[in-house]
């Protein structure tokens, strides 16, 4: 490729940039550029070798420049942690906007030139004779041209060849094994509709290039050029192309990198076919069983991918002309709308997919057999993929513009990595503590962008990126936590951190000329975008580095940090320690207790002692309080993607600081007291029970110590009072008693809390979270409205959240600046500025008074949500009968069901459930008890099928996450048919009951 590159600077006195993208381990990095660092210089070629830690903080600064919405899922389509081809390539185009080309040109690792006369023959030729150029133009440069004459005004936009050798698909074993399987098995990538004399020849020549004839001398057709001629190995695209169109990002698939050879041909662009095909081979490693059933998957998602494809490839050929806009470029929103539709295509025809091929691979058996095994547990999840990648196409491509916008504002060159290493203080182990043991759960549960941290520290000018790098060489030194990791075996967590005397950590300096109009907030989006890839526990330095630099002068750090050593006050302490260090300060020796020094604390009888007395504070909640607060129409899912809302309001500040002074609470207790009231009173229910993060930075020991020492507190706030004061008092003891249970051993409590849901029958949500962070060193914050308006509301980037209401407190004064993310299936925009504003709004109408709790309608402009008819509240909860009907029935796979919320009398008498019609339900028994003093009853009828009432409880339990709204039977009572009246309770109760019981334990029945 080398003597390609230099050829092709030598022939047409081009710039060629040598892009080697490569994603291999470490050490074979390392042998790479050795290989790389030993290519003899050429003129006019720039060679530049990009390892996947290099990637990915190029695409970092690209996702960040560019402004596009979710970045962490763009930043994992451009690059996944499995195989893609088309990923790979897009990689390419985005660095090759960067490095200024005009075009880029695409070989493989797998694949060799022909000769002719002892000298190779190189397509690059062809390449740039024509890319790019007039087609008219380009008509005396072939051997012949069958270009519609319509086009001949528009650029060339594809030059390629294909392939000699062995086939590019690794079918041909199956040939020779069963001809007759070949053809129902590679027939599967050709659409149904297409006659059969079509699909014979297809199959024929699929995967086949140009077949084993050697290269004697050039032909080139100036043409539309079809998919079926070329191959990915051998091609060139102009930048008109890819720079506005993505390839698809599917992995552990083959195939999707052709798809902008069907734009080109199907948006009638002129291209050149050529015949300098290229050698392909196949690797040892597609030979091994291993590398066999890998390549297998691929396949397998190939064939599932046809129709989706097929259907956008005849959207695209219908629209031919429109697919571009009145320059002749491609429009990519049309290429996405296409996308779109495709994910509708039938589910079923992809089964049939699945079905043909299990039955062919049985039939061959083998190793075939053994894929066919491989591939049936997947069936769902490939089924599901097929459209899930057509969705995340579609969605790349819409940010595909502004990808490759701000490529061009990243220079590659320009980003580069510093490895620093660092000596100093003991090695030491010991056992987690308890802080850690609780993050490292969740690391190892919880997507990274959910879980990591980040900060960005502005850099004070006149800084050298020396003494940036030096000062955070010292940190690492200082403190024990960043020289801490985890050892465990797979699938186990980690019970004991080991602290190294020495190591190296990376920075990623990303040089810019100029730094785009709002640098901190680039600096923001940086370190938001690190959080997505998660940190090993057992290597990883905790804290991922950037440093921003404009002209070489540094401007920002950015940074991702591991939650399992770290916490926002941790971050604060260090980014503090490190100004102090620029300013050429020297510090004073750490007073704050080490981790280890911690866990031996916590290890101790009081420290012990002071964990059990959390677990029970924590089980009485989760026994008695809502299990949700947000159990209502239209919550659903465990994880949502929800927009951030910030609010900046000088108004709501000046009225914070006057209801404190009114009643003597502390601002911040009066604005947690506002929020519960109003998320209460929004949500119907008689507490507010919400997590509230808190520092456990209390004592002088803890306040300086880089160490994860931030646990939920969880608060439960009685609402059932006359008036705001009343509740603010109440509130005061309440945080007081959750800050005071805030250290726990963390596995016990998940123990203690699927303990107690099973036995209650319901799911802690966790679904409203409140973190007051207002008095940290702020990074950057906004000092002033920027439109004049009070209060500011604007709307930022969304967020993959477990939570329906996630609010963070920046600042309290001089004004109020929070930002919220709220569940948009339950807040509506205008809904949510509505809520946002109401907190305002009740501030200030408690600044002048107490406000009566009965009026925050009227005051707030917030609404209680209307549940409707078929809702109740039951043992503290709110939840629906019909929709725990439909849950219990789904997780028994369709048996009828019916519930009731009842106090049902001894004799079998009580009310029937909601009618089918929406009606009231009968919430009322004879004795006039109503439901919430009673229990849910399951009904369940079995067609003699077996089922206890314990497997009934712990199928349902398996379906509660996700469903807010549904909360467990207390009784299950089992027959054999349901009634003729299925949906009245007294109907069931005429039935013989064949076994009943609560499901909890074992049940004399």
């Amino acid at each position: 490729m080398a003597e390609e590159a230099a050829y092709g600077a030598r022939s047409f006195g081009v710039e060629v940039r040598l892009l080697v993208l490569d994603s291999s381990d470490a050490a074979t990095v390392a042998e790479h550029r050795e290989v790389v660092a030993s290519l003899p210089t050429a003129p006019g070629v720039d060679v530049h070798h990009v390892d996947e830690d290099e990637q990915r903080t190029f695409l970092r600064a690209v996702i960040a420049r560019s402004g596009v919405s979710a970045p962490d899922r763009v930043l994992g389509l451009m690059l996944p942690d499995r195989v893609s081809y088309g990923a790979c390539t897009n990689r390419a185009f985005l660095l090759a906007e960067g490095l200024g080309c005009t075009s880029v040109h695409r070989r493989d690792s797998d694949s060799r030139y022909q000769y002719l006369d002892g000298e190779p023959v190189f397509p690059i030729h062809h390449e740039l004779t024509a890319l790019g150029l007039r087609a008219a133009d380009v008509t005396g440069l072939v051997s012949r041209s069958r270009l519609d004459p319509a086009c001949a005004d528009r650029p060339v936009a594809l030059v390629g060849g294909s392939f000699v050798g062995e086939m590019s698909v690794d079918v041909e074993e199956i040939r020779r094994l069963d001809p007759e399987i070949y053809e129902d098995v590679v027939g599967l990538s050709i659409p149904s509709d297409y006659p059969e004399i079509w699909r014979r020849n297809l199959i024929a020549e699929s995967f086949r290039g140009a077949g084993t004839a050697a290269y004697t001398g050039d032909r080139t057709t100036l043409m539309s050029v079809s998919p079926t001629r070329v191959d990915m190995c051998n091609i060139a695209i102009d930048r008109e192309v890819y720079g506005r169109v993505p390839l698809p990002p599917a992995t552990d698939t083959i195939g999707s990198d052709y798809f902008l050879i069907h734009l080109v041909q199907d948006a009638r662009l002129p291209g050149v076919l050529h015949n300098r095909h290229i050698v392909n081979f196949h690797t040892s490693e597609r030979r091994s069983d291993e590398g066999f059933l890998a390549y297998q998957l691929r396949f397998a998602k190939f064939l599932l991918s046809a129709p989706h494809f097929d259907a956008v490839y005849t959207a695209m050929k219908e629209a031919g002309d429109a697919l571009l806009d009145a320059e002749g470029h491609v429009r990519p929103s049309a290429v996405a709308g296409f996308v779109r539709d495709s994910t509708r295509v039938d589910r079923s025809e992809n089964a049939d997919r699945l079905d043909v091929l299990d039955r062919s691979y049985r039939a061959l058996g083998g190793r075939y057999a053994t894929a066919a095994d491989a591939l049936a547990p997947l069936r769902e999840e490939l089924l599901d993929q097929a459209r899930q990648d057509m969705e995340e196409f579609a969605l790349l491509t819409d940010a595909w513009e502004a990808l490759t916008r701000a490529s061009r504002a990243v220079h590659p060159t320009s980003t580069h990595t510093r490895t620093v290493a660092y000596a100093g203080g003991e090695e030491r182990r010991g056992p987690v503590t308890m802080g850690q043991a609780n993050m490292i759960r969740c690391m190892l549960r919880d997507e990274p962008e959910h879980i990591n941290i980040h900060d960005v520290w502005p850099v004070p000018e006149g800084t050298r990126t020396e003494s940036a790098i030096e000062a955070l060489r010292a940190l690492a030194v200082r403190h024990e936590a960043l020289r801490t990791t985890f050892p465990h075996a797979a699938d186990s967590a980690p019970r004991e951190q080991v602290v190294a005397s020495e190591g190296a950590f990376t920075v990623a300096v990303l040089d810019h000329e100029e730094l785009p109009d709002d640098p901190a907030g680039y600096a923001e989006s940086l370190a938001r975008l690190a959080r997505a890839e998660r940190f090993r526990l057992d290597r990883d330095f905790p804290l991922r580095i950037s440093l921003l630099a404009r002209s070489g002068a540094p401007v920002f750090v950015a940074m991702a940090a591991s939650h399992a050593v770290t916490d926002v006050s941790a971050l604060a302490v260090l980014k503090e320690e490190w100004l102090s260090l620029l300013a050429g300060e020297t510090l004073p020796p750490p007073a704050s207790l080490t981790p280890l020094g911690l866990a031996a604390e916590e290890a101790a009888p009081a420290g012990l002692r002071k964990s059990e007395a959390s677990l029970r504070y924590w089980e009485r909640i989760i026994r008695t309080g809502p299990q949700a607060m947000f159990a209502e129409p239209g919550a659903e899912g465990i994880e949502v993607r929800t927009p951030r809302l910030t609010l900046r309001s000088r108004r709501a500040a000046r009225a914070l600081a006057l209801v404190a002074e009114r009643t003597g609470g502390m601002p911040s207790t009066v604005l947690l007291t506002a929020w519960c009231a109003l998320v209460a009173h929004r949500t119907d229910q008689p507490a507010c029970v919400a997590a509230v993060p808190t520092s456990n930075r209390y004592h002088p020991r803890l306040a300086r110590s880089v160490n994860t020492l931030s646990q939920d507190a969880l608060l439960s706030l009685d609402v059932r009072v006359p008036t705001f004061d009343a509740l603010l008092r109440k509130a005061w003891g309440a945080a007081l008693n959750a800050y005071r249970h805030s250290q726990f051993d963390a596995v016990a409590l998940w123990e203690m809390i699927g303990r107690a849901t099973h036995e209650r029958g319901s799911r802690f949500a966790r679904d409203v979270v409140f973190n007051d962070v207002s008095t940290l060193p702020a990074t950057a914050m906004k000092e002033d409205t920027a439109n004049g308006h009070d209060p500011e509301l604007s709307w930022g980037p969304d967020q993959v959240l477990p939570t329906r209401v996630l609010t963070f407190v920046h600042a309290t004064e001089p004004l109020l600046h929070l930002s919220t993310w709220l569940d948009p299936a339950l807040f509506k925009r205008d809904e949510a500025e509505a809520f946002v504003t109401g907190l305002v709004r009740l501030l200030e109408a408690a600044a002048t008074g107490d406000v009566p709790l009965t009026s925050l309608t009227e005051v707030t402009g917030v609404r209680p949500v209307e549940r409707g008819p078929r809702w109740c509240r039951v043992d503290g909860s709110w939840t629906s009968p019909p929709l725990v009907a439909q849950a219990l029935s789904e997780a028994l796979e369709g048996l009828p069901v019916h519930v009731t919320a009842d106090a049902t009398a001894p004799d079998g008498s009580g009310p029937d459930a909601a009618a089918p019609d929406g009606g009231e339900p009968d919430s009322t028994a004879p004795d006039g008890t109503t439901a919430q003093d009673g229990a849910l009853t399951a009904y369940i009828a079995t067609g003699g099928t077996p089922l206890t009432p314990a497997q009934a409880h712990t199928a349902l339990m398996d379906a509660l996450p996700g469903r807010p709204g549904v909360l467990a039977p207390r009784r299950y009572v089992i027959v054999h048919h349901p009634p003729a009246e299925a949906d009245r309770t007294s109907a069931w109760l005429r039935q013989q009951i064949l076994t009943e019981g609560t499901g909890r334990d074992r049940d004399v029945t």
